[in-house]
């Protein structure tokens, strides 16, 4: 992917790392990355009422890694409390965004029980919505966001490291993504269809919610098949940043992702919102890049590698079709027949008969269907070529 930067007019942001487990050293750990920033009170104030942003993709399980950690979560609302703000959690989850689905993925992924063991409320944020102003888009102008997001004094978004097969990582960037409710999600990849315009509106996005703080949880991550069904991976790191594009730079070092690779970064640095020379100022502890961490996928989409910039359509969708992984079943057996993918389509792409069939012209290799999928029962599928590619980099790059 190439890179035309508009050199950034300020100093590298600062991004806090520290060694981090799970258990009652968790909460220590936390001070420590963010104490760089001035400690909690220079992040929120008493009586402000705070937005804890998790990420809650679906219903699983913590230690898949699927969504926000609830030790996690509880030691970042243990700290907002004490500082005198007034959390309460929120997401909206893939799919249609109903008070049930909404509540029971909380309960699954073990964040209802912190709330209430905490008394801080889980919101429905799905049940109303507002219209948002993005007056610096470049895609977007506005967006129709939860309201609970837009009425709140400031949000404070904790999420796990996940691979994602769109964006290739789920960072502080990608993240504010779930503050669009429900279904809607769908249409706005359906409008952004190309990787590039799909990171520009996420900027936009992000840009407009304007989140105050982020904290990233790889004290045990997800590779592979993310961001709905990767591998865990232990990492040992906690990440915190007031700047999202700087902490998304330091994320794709330790996972050992090339910059051009991570779609965001590409769109922020062409905005001249990061220097990818020296994107981060870290704090705290040194890490090194983890060099066996499983990347998303093994395709190269057309548009993000330059491969059919100046073709016409009809060659366009030919190259894609050669380089550009596919959703599809992969495993029959596990398929439930749920629907859920189908339901989440924005391009009406899928049709169960009684599982899933793909209309790979209508298809815009969103992966959202292999995100929404409980079982794993579809995933990415890199074409022959794809693969074959890939393998040619290998060995170029061990020469």
């Amino acid at each position: 992917m190439s890179v035309k930067v508009t050199p950034a007019s300020h100093k590298p942001a600062l991004v806090a790392h520290v060694n981090a487990s799970y258990g009652p050293s968790l909460e220590a750990a936390l001070e420590r990355a963010v104490a760089p920033f001035g400690g909690w009170s220079a992040i929120v104030k008493p009586g402000e009422r705070i937005a804890v942003k998790v990420n809650l993709l679906r219903g699983a399980a913590p230690e898949k890694v699927v969504t926000t950690n609830p030790q996690t979560l509880r030691a970042v609302l243990r700290a907002l409390r004490a500082t005198g703000a007034e959390p309460f959690v929120a997401d909206s989850p893939g799919g249609p965004g109903t008070r049930a689905l909404v509540m029971r993925a909380y309960k699954q992924s073990g964040i209802l029980a912190v709330c209430e063991e905490e008394g801080v409320e889980a919101v429905h944020a799905d049940a109303e919505s507002i219209e948002l102003s993005a007056p610096a888009g470049k895609l977007f102008r506005s967006f129709t966001v939860c309201k609970c997001f837009a009425e709140a004094d400031g949000i404070v978004q904790v999420g796990p490291l996940k691979t994602h097969g769109l964006m290739r990582l789920t960072g502080g960037v990608k993240l504010t993504f779930g503050c669009i409710p429900g279904l809607l999600k769908a249409q706005m990849h359906v409008k952004a269809k190309q990787r590039r315009d799909f990171a520009d509106m996420l900027i936009d996005l992000h840009e407009a919610i304007a989140p105050r703080f982020t904290i990233i949880d790889a004290i045990v991550a997800m590779e592979g098949k993310g961001p709905g069904n990767g591998t865990p991976r232990p990492m040992g790191s906690l990440f915190a940043a007031r700047n999202a594009h700087a902490l998304d730079a330091a994320l794709a070092d330790r996972t050992a992702h090339q910059y051009r690779h991570i779609y965001t970064l590409v769109a922020a640095a062409e905005r001249g919102l990061i220097d990818l020379d020296k994107p981060y100022e870290l704090a705290g502890n040194p890490f090194t890049p983890d060099t066996g961490f499983v990347p998303s996928t093994q395709d190269f989409d057309s548009t993000a590698d330059g491969l059919t910039s100046s073709l016409p359509g009809f060659a366009h969708r030919l190259v894609r079709d050669l380089v550009t992984a596919k959703p599809r079943l992969v495993n029959e057996a596990a398929c439930t027949r749920c629907g859920n993918c189908a339901e989440i389509c924005g391009a009406h792409a899928i049709t169960l008969a009684p599982t899933p069939v793909y209309d790979y012209e209508a298809c815009v290799r969103c992966y959202a269907c292999t995100e929404i999928c409980p079982t794993a029962a579809i995933s990415e599928v890199a074409p022959l070529p794809a693969r074959l590619l890939h393998l040619l980099r290998a060995r170029s790059a061990r020469a």
